[in-house]
């Protein structure tokens, strides 16, 4: 007989018992636990998880406990109980009670202590990480994953994936001529502008400096070009009406991904035609 008496712990904690064969039942929840979980005392001791949760959620659960069983040691994972906004986080630790005679685990006792507000900075730092300060648009590293993981799906010939880069002319004689606050409301803008025509704002980053990337679903080369020169006249339609610069605007370059392509390389195809637009641009102007 387990000697803990877990009814005087402030924290949630529960007690599963280990019979014959390996099987799991539910001994014993204390009040916090039952004010945590949504779950009653009286509907689950003398259960099996089985039997009082979801089946994913109890299979879930039953593993850890096997795994503490096999390796007779401390386990700790993070969980939910619910699934509502905001969630609250547990830090849930389980530990092994031996059997005396056997050796063999016979009780596991859990503890668990709410995590949310360390899960809460865990979140705003991962945001903080893959996202441009000025813009608010991903960076460099948002945007990669954001290739991963369009470049991960199952692969669809009809919904290709394109890579846009935009590379703004002109942009130092703004902050030359007006400061850099005013170079920074335009980068804004220009970052507003593209994720208006993406569609889908989680796809368009800021790269660099005055460059920035998107996203974008073609099917064929031409599709991709016709989309290309759409955004161009997009930019300069709306680049033109600021007055900051003679010679302001966006040169855009574009390539469409082939499968197993690494990001660096459809990258610098991108950036090769970007140049060869920023080009031509130039021998316009003269």
């Amino acid at each position: 007989m387990l000697s803990i008496d877990i009814s005087v712990l402030a924290v949630p904690s529960f007690v599963i018992d280990v019979g014959p064969g390996g099987s799991l039942t539910i001994a014993a929840m204390n009040r916090p636990s039952e004010v945590a979980t949504g779950l009653s005392a009286t509907t689950t001791v003398g259960r099996s998880p089985a039997q009082c949760l979801p089946a994913p959620i109890a299979a879930s659960l039953e593993a850890r406990y096997r795994r503490c069983i096999e390796a007779k040691t401390l386990q700790e994972y993070d969980e939910t109980f619910d699934q509502s906004a905001p969630q609250r986080w547990w830090r849930t630790t389980l530990t092994p009670v031996l059997d005396p005679r056997t050796g063999a685990v016979a009780h596991i006792v859990g503890v668990s202590v709410e995590i949310t507000e360390r899960k809460c900075d865990e979140d705003r730092l991962r945001i903080l990480a893959l996202t441009d300060g000025l813009t608010a648009l991903a960076n460099r590293r948002g945007f990669e994953r954001a290739f991963a993981d369009a470049t991960s799906r199952p692969h669809d010939p009809r919904k290709g994936v394109g890579l846009v880069l935009i590379d703004l002319d002109g942009f130092k004689a703004i902050n030359d001529t007006f400061g850099h606050r005013r170079g920074d409301d335009v980068l804004r803008l220009v970052g507003l502008l593209l994720a208006r025509s993406a569609g889908r704002p989680q796809s368009v980053a800021r790269i660099g400096g005055d460059e920035f990337a998107l996203l974008t679903s073609s099917s064929s080369e031409a599709e991709l070009a016709r989309s290309v020169a759409a955004l161009r006249r997009f930019l300069d339609r709306h680049l033109a009406d600021l007055h900051v610069s003679t010679g302001f605007g966006a040169s855009v370059g574009a390539a469409l991904w082939s499968r197993g392509q690494a990001f660096e390389d459809l990258l610098a195809s991108a950036d090769a035609a970007m140049y060869r637009q920023k080009a031509s641009r130039k021998a316009v102007a003269a």
